[in-house]
Order: C-alpha cells, then sequence, then structure tokens
C-alpha cells in the first residue's frame, strides 16, 4: 500500500513536470461520454471482445483496416494488430480518427467510427448511431 502511494506521487510528480520536455512523461488517457458509449455498444467494454466474421478485435472493435488508416494519417506505421487489443492504445486509435474529423458531430463521429470514412453518410449507420445514443442517454450522466 505505501509502495503505491509512493509510486502515485511519484507519476503525479513527473506528469507536473513534464513541461521541461518535448512531450509530455506521461499524457492521461481521457475517456468521455462520446468513448465510453462507443466502447460499449462495441464490445460492452471487453477488452478481448473478438468478432471473427469482421476480424476486429478489442474494446472498440478495430478492424485491420482501421489500424491502417490510423497508421496513414499519421504518416508513420506507429499502431499494428496486435495493438488493437490494448485498450489505450485502441483509444488513442479512435482519438486520431475523431481528431481527423474536425467539427464533427458525436453522431458524425460514431458512425464514421462504425462505417468508415463515409460512414456518417451511409444509412446502415443510422442504427448504430442510436445505440450510442441510446447508451448514452440512459447510463451517462452529463
Amino acid at each position: 500500500m505505501k509502495q503505491t502511494i509512493l509510486s502515485l506521487s511519484l507519476l503525479a510528480f513527473i506528469s507536473t513536470q513534464s513541461m521541461w520536455y518535448d512531450k509530455p512523461i506521461v499524457e492521461p488517457i481521457t475517456i468521455d461520454t462520446l468513448l465510453n458509449a462507443v466502447m460499449a455498444v462495441e464490445s460492452n467494454f471487453d477488452t478481448m471482445a473478438y468478432n471473427s466474421k469482421e476480424n476486429a478485435a478489442g474494446v472498440l472493435q478495430i478492424r485491420p483496416i482501421m489500424v491502417r488508416e490510423v497508421n496513414r494519417l499519421l504518416g508513420e506505421d506507429k499502431y499494428t494488430l496486435k495493438d488493437r487489443w490494448s485498450k489505450a492504445k485502441s483509444i488513442e486509435m479512435f482519438n486520431v480518427i475523431r481528431s481527423h474529423l474536425k467539427g464533427a458531430s458525436d453522431e458524425e463521429i460514431a458512425r464514421t467510427w462504425n462505417g468508415g470514412y463515409n460512414g456518417h453518410k451511409k444509412q446502415n449507420t443510422l442504427k448504430y448511431w442510436q445505440k450510442v445514443k441510446q447508451y448514452t442517454q440512459n447510463n451517462i450522466k452529463q
């Protein structure tokens, strides 16, 4: 217990000192309302979820094409298929996609996540959006 408190204190100290470096030492993972709802709909928060029909893995049910798209947007091969099993790396990939949808609404982001580049325009992503929206309304206090 004492070691855990010390470790957390050290982590807090290091994260406050990150202004001394080009990049923060500790980058917190923020799980917002939309991301929480998408994880619920995609996998019911199961990091080991796997859909063999679509080869979709992890908490955000990431398919290989999404890993390639994230790497393309970043201009480097930062993520691998193995990273789909990591909750933290899956969230990072989600946020890369979201950051490239400048000015997009939660609906557009969710539908693009589900249906790909033009997902926000596809009729078949409306049902997905309704599930995300319903989860948000029923489970997340705003």
